[in-house]
């Protein structure tokens, strides 16, 4: 025998069958009510359950059970942080899709009607980058900004444009 709530050698295909009724009831289980479900007398059933060790046999039974539901509640959330994971970061590419074209219009570039406001924009990439540190386990203090060198690429004329936006992105003009 391989596991406690498997069929005892010295128990009966119907001695086996009223323990699984009993180990089935799950935490409402009662020698009680096996015996009315089962039709039987309730002596029957309580000498069922001492003669097969039955309190011993449900306890390993429902650690088991507990041990698989972990088991399938860890993997949902692997799985679950994979998928937002990999949403944050779509949406964090559409925002610095967005982003790029709402600064290409400042070069003179035309931009399409359907591009999104850069409130928008903000707001998704902002959403995309706290999704992805949280399915990471990262804290979402203690952010820093490592990319800060990318502004030398930018002209002192877009470096004032990017002044004004901010500045009226946060309502200061």
């Amino acid at each position: 025998m391989k596991n406690l709530w498997e069929q005892l050698p010295t128990e009966s295909r119907k001695a086996f069958a009223v323990f699984i009724a009993f180990r089935d009831m799950g935490f409402q289980r009662s020698c009680h009510k096996v015996a009315k479900k089962l039709s039987m007398s309730i002596s029957s059933v309580l000498e069922l359950s001492k003669r097969h060790n039955w309190p011993e046999r449900v306890r390993a039974w429902d650690a088991h059970v507990d041990q698989e539901i972990q088991k399938d509640q860890l993997e949902a959330i692997k799985i679950m942080k994979q998928r937002q994971i990999s949403l944050a970061l779509k949406a964090q590419k559409a925002a610095e899709k967005g982003l790029r074209q709402f600064i290409a219009q400042f070069n003179g570039t035309h931009i399409p009607p359907s591009a999104m406001k850069p409130d928008g924009l903000s707001k998704l990439l902002d959403t995309g980058c706290r999704l992805e540190r949280l399915n990471r386990d990262e804290p979402e203090q203690n952010l820093e900004v490592s990319q800060i060198n990318k502004f030398d690429n930018l002209s002192l004329e877009e470096c004032q444009q990017l002044r004004m936006l901010i500045a009226k992105a946060e309502g200061i003009t």
